[in-house]
Protein backbone atom coordinates (compact mmCIF):
# COMPACT_ATOMS: atom_id res chain seq x y z
CA UNK A 1 0.00 0.00 0.00
CA UNK A 2 1.31 3.83 -0.50
CA UNK A 3 0.69 5.89 1.46
CA UNK A 4 -1.40 7.97 -0.45
CA UNK A 5 -3.90 5.14 -0.57
CA UNK A 6 -4.83 5.37 3.31
CA UNK A 7 -7.93 7.50 4.51
CA UNK A 8 -7.55 10.26 6.52
CA UNK A 9 -7.11 11.59 9.25
CA UNK A 10 -4.28 8.78 10.23
CA UNK A 11 -1.09 8.66 12.16
CA UNK A 12 1.68 7.37 10.10
CA UNK A 13 4.86 5.89 11.91
CA UNK A 14 8.75 6.20 10.16
CA UNK A 15 10.26 2.90 11.32
CA UNK A 16 13.59 4.46 9.89
CA UNK A 17 13.37 7.26 12.35
CA UNK A 18 11.73 5.20 14.98
CA UNK A 19 14.89 3.18 14.80
CA UNK A 20 17.22 5.80 14.50
CA UNK A 21 15.82 7.41 17.59
CA UNK A 22 16.14 4.24 19.62
CA UNK A 23 20.16 3.67 18.21
CA UNK A 24 20.79 7.53 19.34
CA UNK A 25 19.14 7.13 23.01
CA UNK A 26 21.29 3.76 22.89
CA UNK A 27 23.92 5.76 22.09
CA UNK A 28 23.64 8.53 24.39
CA UNK A 29 23.40 5.98 27.21
CA UNK A 30 26.19 3.68 26.19
CA UNK A 31 29.31 3.62 28.62
CA UNK A 32 27.49 5.84 31.02
CA UNK A 33 26.30 2.49 33.64
CA UNK A 34 22.64 4.13 33.23
CA UNK A 35 20.32 2.18 32.22
CA UNK A 36 17.03 3.21 29.88
CA UNK A 37 13.53 2.04 31.13
CA UNK A 38 11.42 3.92 28.59
CA UNK A 39 7.76 5.24 29.26
CA UNK A 40 5.22 3.67 27.55
CA UNK A 41 2.75 6.69 27.72
CA UNK A 42 3.90 7.76 24.61
CA UNK A 43 4.14 4.82 21.96
CA UNK A 44 1.35 3.01 23.74
CA UNK A 45 1.97 0.20 21.48
CA UNK A 46 3.38 -3.12 22.16
CA UNK A 47 5.83 -3.65 18.75
CA UNK A 48 7.70 -0.23 19.66
CA UNK A 49 8.11 -1.53 23.30
CA UNK A 50 9.83 -4.96 22.28
CA UNK A 51 11.79 -2.78 19.81
CA UNK A 52 13.18 -0.88 22.41
CA UNK A 53 13.92 -3.95 25.06
CA UNK A 54 15.21 -5.75 22.25
CA UNK A 55 17.84 -2.87 21.58
CA UNK A 56 18.59 -2.96 25.66
CA UNK A 57 16.13 -1.15 27.50
CA UNK A 58 16.23 -2.44 31.15
CA UNK A 59 12.29 -2.83 31.15
CA UNK A 60 9.25 -0.32 30.79
CA UNK A 61 7.46 3.03 32.69
CA UNK A 62 4.17 2.57 32.52
CA UNK A 63 1.43 5.32 34.54
CA UNK A 64 -1.66 3.44 34.54
CA UNK A 65 -2.44 0.12 35.29
CA UNK A 66 -4.39 0.08 31.74
CA UNK A 67 -1.10 -0.14 30.34
CA UNK A 68 0.38 -2.12 32.10
CA UNK A 69 -2.10 -4.90 31.46
CA UNK A 70 -1.43 -4.34 27.29
CA UNK A 71 2.42 -4.84 28.08
CA UNK A 72 1.50 -7.75 30.49
CA UNK A 73 -0.67 -9.55 27.49
CA UNK A 74 2.14 -9.03 25.22
CA UNK A 75 4.74 -10.80 27.31
CA UNK A 76 6.75 -7.32 27.49
CA UNK A 77 8.41 -5.95 30.65
CA UNK A 78 9.81 -5.84 33.89
CA UNK A 79 7.36 -2.74 34.64
CA UNK A 80 7.29 0.10 36.79
CA UNK A 81 4.77 1.57 37.40
CA UNK A 82 5.48 5.27 38.38
CA UNK A 83 2.87 6.27 40.25
CA UNK A 84 0.27 5.49 43.09
CA UNK A 85 -2.31 2.89 43.11
CA UNK A 86 -5.29 3.74 45.78
CA UNK A 87 -8.22 1.64 45.94
CA UNK A 88 -10.18 -1.87 45.96
CA UNK A 89 -10.76 -2.23 41.97
CA UNK A 90 -7.24 -1.11 41.08
CA UNK A 91 -5.31 -3.11 44.22
CA UNK A 92 -7.13 -5.99 42.41
CA UNK A 93 -6.02 -5.26 39.33
CA UNK A 94 -2.62 -4.72 40.50
CA UNK A 95 -2.69 -8.20 42.62
CA UNK A 96 -4.05 -9.82 39.56
CA UNK A 97 -0.67 -9.24 37.60
CA UNK A 98 1.29 -10.38 40.34
CA UNK A 99 -0.33 -13.45 40.69
CA UNK A 100 0.48 -14.08 36.76
CA UNK A 101 4.29 -13.18 37.78
CA UNK A 102 4.41 -10.35 36.03
CA UNK A 103 7.64 -8.51 36.88
CA UNK A 104 5.91 -5.08 38.77
CA UNK A 105 6.98 -2.42 40.66
CA UNK A 106 4.60 0.12 42.18
CA UNK A 107 5.40 3.73 43.25
CA UNK A 108 4.36 4.52 46.65
CA UNK A 109 4.66 7.82 48.64
CA UNK A 110 3.01 7.99 52.12
CA UNK A 111 2.14 5.35 54.67
CA UNK A 112 -1.16 4.49 53.17
CA UNK A 113 -0.26 3.43 49.99
CA UNK A 114 2.26 1.19 51.81
CA UNK A 115 -0.25 -0.23 54.15
CA UNK A 116 -2.24 -0.80 51.15
CA UNK A 117 -0.18 -2.15 49.11
CA UNK A 118 0.79 -4.66 51.29
CA UNK A 119 -2.05 -5.54 53.44
CA UNK A 120 -3.19 -6.71 49.33
CA UNK A 121 -0.76 -8.31 48.49
CA UNK A 122 -0.42 -10.44 52.01
CA UNK A 123 -4.55 -11.52 51.53
CA UNK A 124 -3.76 -12.86 47.93
CA UNK A 125 -0.65 -14.62 48.68
CA UNK A 126 1.37 -12.76 46.54
CA UNK A 127 4.48 -9.93 46.65
CA UNK A 128 4.47 -6.71 45.76
CA UNK A 129 7.48 -4.84 45.04
CA UNK A 130 7.69 -0.76 45.04
CA UNK A 131 9.86 2.15 44.58
CA UNK A 132 9.51 5.30 46.93
CA UNK A 133 8.48 8.63 44.22
CA UNK A 134 10.00 11.75 46.03
CA UNK A 135 9.05 15.18 44.81
CA UNK A 136 11.57 16.39 43.15
CA UNK A 137 10.51 20.03 42.49
CA UNK A 138 7.39 19.52 40.38
CA UNK A 139 4.93 20.01 43.73
CA UNK A 140 2.87 16.82 42.06
CA UNK A 141 3.29 13.29 43.88
CA UNK A 142 6.13 12.31 46.06
CA UNK A 143 7.93 12.79 49.56
CA UNK A 144 9.40 15.73 50.19
CA UNK A 145 11.64 15.46 53.35
CA UNK A 146 14.70 12.46 53.35
CA UNK A 147 13.73 11.27 56.66
CA UNK A 148 10.07 10.74 55.39
CA UNK A 149 11.63 8.50 52.50
CA UNK A 150 13.26 6.75 54.99
CA UNK A 151 10.58 5.70 56.99
CA UNK A 152 8.76 4.79 54.41
CA UNK A 153 11.09 2.57 52.77
CA UNK A 154 11.48 0.76 56.27
CA UNK A 155 7.78 0.85 56.62
CA UNK A 156 7.50 -1.31 52.74
CA UNK A 157 10.45 -4.03 54.65
CA UNK A 158 8.69 -4.50 57.78
CA UNK A 159 5.63 -4.85 56.15
CA UNK A 160 6.77 -7.48 53.85
CA UNK A 161 7.10 -5.32 50.37
CA UNK A 162 9.96 -5.57 48.78
CA UNK A 163 11.86 -1.93 48.37
CA UNK A 164 13.74 -1.63 45.17
CA UNK A 165 14.47 2.05 45.42
CA UNK A 166 13.65 5.73 44.94
CA UNK A 167 12.64 7.72 41.86
CA UNK A 168 12.55 11.85 40.75
CA UNK A 169 11.20 13.50 37.96
CA UNK A 170 12.08 16.78 37.30
CA UNK A 171 9.33 17.98 34.44
CA UNK A 172 9.27 20.95 35.56
CA UNK A 173 11.90 22.16 33.59
CA UNK A 174 9.55 21.98 30.91
CA UNK A 175 8.46 25.46 31.89
CA UNK A 176 11.45 27.07 31.52
CA UNK A 177 12.01 28.22 28.45
CA UNK A 178 15.76 29.91 28.99
CA UNK A 179 18.30 27.15 28.09
CA UNK A 180 20.83 27.82 31.49
CA UNK A 181 18.05 28.45 33.81
CA UNK A 182 16.41 25.32 32.87
CA UNK A 183 19.65 23.53 33.14
CA UNK A 184 20.23 24.60 36.52
CA UNK A 185 17.01 23.59 37.49
CA UNK A 186 17.41 20.17 36.59
CA UNK A 187 20.85 20.15 38.55
CA UNK A 188 19.00 21.16 41.23
CA UNK A 189 16.10 18.46 40.91
CA UNK A 190 19.07 15.90 40.79
CA UNK A 191 20.12 17.37 43.44
CA UNK A 192 17.25 16.34 45.47
CA UNK A 193 17.35 12.91 44.43
CA UNK A 194 20.89 12.55 45.81
CA UNK A 195 19.90 13.95 48.76
CA UNK A 196 17.67 11.26 49.31
CA UNK A 197 19.68 8.64 48.06
CA UNK A 198 22.11 9.64 50.66
CA UNK A 199 19.77 9.30 53.38
CA UNK A 200 18.68 5.99 52.48
CA UNK A 201 22.69 4.68 52.26
CA UNK A 202 23.56 6.23 55.74
CA UNK A 203 20.11 4.46 57.04
CA UNK A 204 21.76 1.06 55.64
CA UNK A 205 19.10 0.39 52.85
CA UNK A 206 20.27 1.74 49.80
CA UNK A 207 17.85 2.13 46.81
CA UNK A 208 19.01 -0.31 43.84
CA UNK A 209 17.04 1.87 41.49
CA UNK A 210 17.45 5.29 41.36
CA UNK A 211 15.20 6.41 38.34
CA UNK A 212 14.80 9.94 37.05
CA UNK A 213 14.75 12.21 33.66
CA UNK A 214 12.70 12.20 31.03
CA UNK A 215 14.10 13.15 27.09
CA UNK A 216 15.01 16.41 27.49
CA UNK A 217 17.08 15.78 30.35
CA UNK A 218 18.96 12.40 29.66
CA UNK A 219 22.10 14.06 28.75
CA UNK A 220 22.26 15.54 32.30
CA UNK A 221 21.37 12.69 34.66
CA UNK A 222 23.85 10.32 32.52
CA UNK A 223 26.47 12.70 34.09
CA UNK A 224 25.29 11.84 37.97
CA UNK A 225 27.07 8.47 39.65
CA UNK A 226 23.84 7.60 41.97
CA UNK A 227 21.14 7.72 38.70
CA UNK A 228 20.92 4.21 37.95
CA UNK A 229 18.13 4.42 34.61
CA UNK A 230 16.07 7.11 33.41
CA UNK A 231 12.33 7.07 32.10
CA UNK A 232 13.24 8.52 28.61
CA UNK A 233 9.65 8.33 26.79
CA UNK A 234 9.33 11.17 24.07
CA UNK A 235 12.36 9.90 21.79
CA UNK A 236 11.02 7.63 20.27
CA UNK A 237 8.83 9.44 18.24
CA UNK A 238 10.01 13.21 18.89
CA UNK A 239 7.62 15.80 18.48
CA UNK A 240 7.51 19.98 18.25
CA UNK A 241 7.31 20.15 21.80
CA UNK A 242 10.44 17.87 23.06
CA UNK A 243 12.66 19.59 19.91
CA UNK A 244 12.68 22.94 21.62
CA UNK A 245 14.50 21.06 24.28
CA UNK A 246 16.78 19.04 22.47
CA UNK A 247 16.90 20.32 19.35
CA UNK A 248 18.08 17.91 15.93
CA UNK A 249 18.77 15.11 18.51
CA UNK A 250 16.13 12.96 17.81
CA UNK A 251 13.89 12.17 13.98
CA UNK A 252 10.54 13.03 13.91
CA UNK A 253 8.75 9.73 13.33
CA UNK A 254 4.79 10.39 14.12
CA UNK A 255 3.25 12.58 12.01
CA UNK A 256 -0.78 13.18 11.16
CA UNK A 257 -1.74 12.52 7.46
CA UNK A 258 -4.45 14.85 6.50
CA UNK A 259 -6.99 15.59 3.49
CA UNK A 260 -7.32 19.22 2.21
CA UNK A 261 -11.02 19.71 2.49
CA UNK A 262 -11.04 23.18 1.28
CA UNK A 263 -9.06 26.37 0.19
CA UNK A 264 -9.80 29.95 0.56
CA UNK A 265 -7.73 33.48 0.00
CA UNK A 266 -5.09 33.03 3.03
CA UNK A 267 -6.10 29.60 4.47
CA UNK A 268 -7.36 25.76 3.59
CA UNK A 269 -9.16 23.46 5.69
CA UNK A 270 -8.26 19.92 6.70
CA UNK A 271 -10.08 16.53 7.83
CA UNK A 272 -8.56 17.20 11.14
CA UNK A 273 -9.61 18.17 14.06
CA UNK A 274 -9.52 17.72 17.83
CA UNK A 275 -10.61 14.80 17.32
CA UNK A 276 -7.57 13.38 16.10
CA UNK A 277 -5.37 15.73 17.11
CA UNK A 278 -4.20 17.88 19.80
CA UNK A 279 -2.28 21.52 19.60
CA UNK A 280 -1.69 22.12 23.67
CA UNK A 281 2.07 22.80 23.04
CA UNK A 282 1.35 25.12 19.84
CA UNK A 283 0.26 24.58 16.62
CA UNK A 284 0.96 21.32 14.65
CA UNK A 285 3.65 21.97 11.70
CA UNK A 286 3.77 20.46 8.44
CA UNK A 287 7.33 18.69 7.63
CA UNK A 288 8.66 20.99 5.19
CA UNK A 289 7.39 23.98 8.14
CA UNK A 290 5.27 25.69 5.41
CA UNK A 291 2.22 25.22 6.91
CA UNK A 292 0.76 24.83 10.31
CA UNK A 293 -2.56 24.41 11.61
CA UNK A 294 -3.46 27.54 13.65
CA UNK A 295 -7.02 26.70 14.75
CA UNK A 296 -8.50 23.11 15.58
CA UNK A 297 -12.25 22.62 15.81
CA UNK A 298 -13.92 18.95 16.41
CA UNK A 299 -13.57 17.92 12.90
CA UNK A 300 -11.52 20.74 10.83
CA UNK A 301 -8.22 22.35 11.03
CA UNK A 302 -7.56 26.06 9.58
CA UNK A 303 -4.22 25.73 7.84
CA UNK A 304 -2.37 28.35 7.11
CA UNK A 305 1.41 29.32 6.07
CA UNK A 306 3.68 30.20 2.88
CA UNK A 307 2.31 27.17 1.15
CA UNK A 308 -1.42 27.57 1.31
CA UNK A 309 -1.21 28.83 -1.88
CA UNK A 310 0.09 25.29 -3.62
CA UNK A 311 -2.94 23.16 -1.90
CA UNK A 312 -6.23 22.48 -3.36
CA UNK A 313 -8.93 20.25 -2.42
CA UNK A 314 -7.50 16.70 -2.06
CA UNK A 315 -4.12 17.84 -1.33
CA UNK A 316 -2.39 15.56 1.57
CA UNK A 317 -1.06 17.51 4.23
CA UNK A 318 1.43 15.36 6.76
CA UNK A 319 1.48 17.40 10.43
CA UNK A 320 4.06 16.72 13.23
CA UNK A 321 1.87 17.26 16.15
CA UNK A 322 3.46 19.32 18.99
CA UNK A 323 2.90 16.77 21.63
CA UNK A 324 3.05 13.21 20.33
CA UNK A 325 1.17 11.38 23.55
CA UNK A 326 -1.95 13.47 23.59
CA UNK A 327 -2.65 12.85 19.84
CA UNK A 328 -1.83 9.08 19.69
CA UNK A 329 -3.99 8.54 22.38
CA UNK A 330 -6.53 9.79 19.82
CA UNK A 331 -5.94 6.72 17.89
CA UNK A 332 -6.96 3.54 17.03
CA UNK A 333 -3.90 1.70 14.81
CA UNK A 334 -0.43 3.40 13.43
CA UNK A 335 0.25 3.31 9.58
CA UNK A 336 4.14 2.15 9.58
CA UNK A 337 5.71 3.29 6.15
CA UNK A 338 9.36 2.90 4.96
CA UNK A 339 9.37 5.63 2.71
CA UNK A 340 6.40 6.17 0.83
CA UNK A 341 5.68 2.62 1.58
CA UNK A 342 2.79 1.08 4.03
CA UNK A 343 4.21 -2.00 5.54
CA UNK A 344 2.22 -2.83 8.21
CA UNK A 345 -0.46 -1.79 10.91
CA UNK A 346 0.42 -1.90 14.40
CA UNK A 347 -2.55 -1.15 17.12
CA UNK A 348 -2.02 1.09 19.88
CA UNK A 349 -3.37 -0.77 22.16
CA UNK A 350 -2.89 1.22 25.52
CA UNK A 351 -4.34 4.22 23.74
CA UNK A 352 -7.17 6.05 25.94
CA UNK A 353 -5.94 3.48 28.89
CA UNK A 354 -6.45 5.99 31.78
CA UNK A 355 -7.65 3.77 34.38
Amino acid sequence: MRIDDIDTPALVLDLDAVEDNIATMANLLAGTGVRLRPHFKTPKCPQVARMQLEAGAIGITVAKLGEAEVLADAGLGPILLANQIVGGPKLSRLVALLRRGVDLTVAVESEHHVRELAAAAREAGVCAAAVIEIDAGMRRCGTAAPAETVRLARLLLDEGVDFRGIMGYEGHMYGQPEPSAREALIHSALEVVRRHVEALAEAGIPPTIVSTSGTASVHIAVREPFVTEVQAGTYVFNDLHNEEFVPGRFRFALTLLTTIIAVKDRYAVADCGMKSLTNEFGPPVSADGRLRAARLSEEHAIIVGEGVGELGPGARVELIPSHGDTTINLHEVYYVRRGGEIVDTWPILAARRFR
